[in-house]
Order: C-alpha cells, then structure tokens, then sequence
C-alpha cells in the first residue's frame, strides 16, 4: 500500500493533538502550541488514509527546522520518519534542515545520521527533565 505525503492545516488539529498524546505520553505539545505552530508555520503527515506519521516544521528562506517528527507506536520500526524525511527532503531541496534530540534517544539519532544528519553541538541541561539536546544539522541536496 502506497503512503501519501501531504500537507496539514489547522483542520487537523484535532488528529494532531491525538497523534501527540499517543508519540509523546507525558511530553505531548498542547492544543495552544499546535495551534499557534498551525497559524505560523507548516506540518506534515504521511499514511493512508490515516497519518501514521508526522511533522511539525518551521520554514523560512533558508533552512527548515524541524520542532517534532513521530510515528504512531504501532507503525514505528517500518521505515515511516525515514521516508517521511525523504519527502521533506524532496520537497525542499536547498535548505538546510536543523533538528534538535534528547541524547537518550538513540533510535532516532541513529535515524537522522542514516538520513544525512550530522551532530552540531549538544546542549546541557536544555530540557526541562535536566537531560542533554544534540542538536543536528542536514545540507542541502545540491
């Protein structure tokens, strides 16, 4: 079965707000930050028919930084944020991506360095459970 990528809107709010509370338990952005991200920058969502995968993005002229990619959990370990990175990727090929990961979480690490991702620098104490953020940057296509 074939996934399509598309762009979300403020329409989906509400399938957003649930895909958080399921990716992120305890961590999940409130329906005031979805919002607000919704009026002011972009998302994206891959599945089909529904999002089994998604992106929240900020763009601007010269680079994209992604803010939260997740899978739901019974679609994770089956290329999904892969090809779900693919397409941004794709769909902006000049820009330089920036991400930022909590450094105990190697899975993902381990998939944004697959993707092209190399570690810039890491951020002590940079959220609030006191752990350590690597921040992670992606050239451009070209």
């Amino acid at each position: 079965m074939s996934l399509s990528f598309r762009s979300l809107g403020e329409d989906h709010l509400k399938e957003i707000l649930t895909l958080e509370s399921l990716c992120f338990p305890g961590e999940e952005w409130t329906e005031k930050m979805i919002q607000t991200h919704l009026e002011f920058h972009v998302a994206f969502g891959m599945g089909n028919p529904e999002i089994q995968c998604y992106a929240l993005v900020c763009e601007t002229p010269w680079e994209i930084e992604i803010f939260r990619i997740a899978t739901l959990p019974k679609f994770r370990k089956l290329g999904l944020a892969k090809q779900l990175l693919e397409q941004l990727f794709q769909k902006f090929p000049k820009k330089e991506f920036f991400l930022e990961v909590k450094e105990s979480n190697e899975p993902a690490i381990k998939l944004y360095l697959s993707a092209g991702f190399f570690e810039l620098e890491r951020r002590k104490k940079y959220y609030p459970d006191g752990s350590t953020a690597v921040l992670m940057k992606r050239n451009p296509i070209e």
